[in-house]
């Protein structure tokens, strides 16, 4: 079992110091995982796409640069650069548009038959005395009618 290790707060402290410290590196020296170079540089993607390349076409254009990656990567990587931007383009509608109309709360919705429990009422036989009551039928949320389980009760 591994022991918890901690230390002092005076070492956290000399780290921090030590990170604002240290010098910007170059762009150019900085790494980027598969889905952010993706993201970077997916209109050149896109525009070579619609030139009429392939994507193993451009695997074979990223490995020239030295950029080894393989084809699931590279697909899954432009998936997720695609789901960024429709996401950021939804949240631009919003801002831009507004939220849409309100809805409605519960309470200032009018109760229909679908909002409330069934109700059983009791019925008189022949001889006067009540007999089980009648459930009456309800439409579910997909229009299928649903009948309450009364046999258990």
């Amino acid at each position: 079992m591994s022991a918890v290790r901690s230390f002092t707060r005076g070492q956290w402290e000399a780290l921090g110091r030590r990170l604002d410290a240290l010098p910007e590196k170059a762009k150019d020296n900085q790494h980027l995982k598969v889905g952010d170079g993706v993201q970077s540089i997916r209109t050149q993607i896109n525009t070579a796409r619609d030139k009429g390349y392939t994507l193993g076409e451009l695997i074979e254009q990223a490995a020239q640069e030295g950029i080894d990656v393989n084809l699931n990567s590279l697909r899954y990587a432009m998936r997720r650069a695609d789901q960024v931007r429709i996401s950021r383009e939804n949240k631009e509608a919003i801002r831009t548009y507004g939220a849409g109309p309100a809805r409605a709360s519960n309470s200032a919705r009018p109760t229909t038959a679908q909002d409330s429990p069934p109700r059983a009422e009791p019925r008189q036989n022949r001889s006067g005395r009540a007999s089980r009551p009648e459930v009456t039928k309800m439409q579910g949320y997909l229009g299928f009618p649903i009948s309450p389980d009364t046999e258990n009760l």
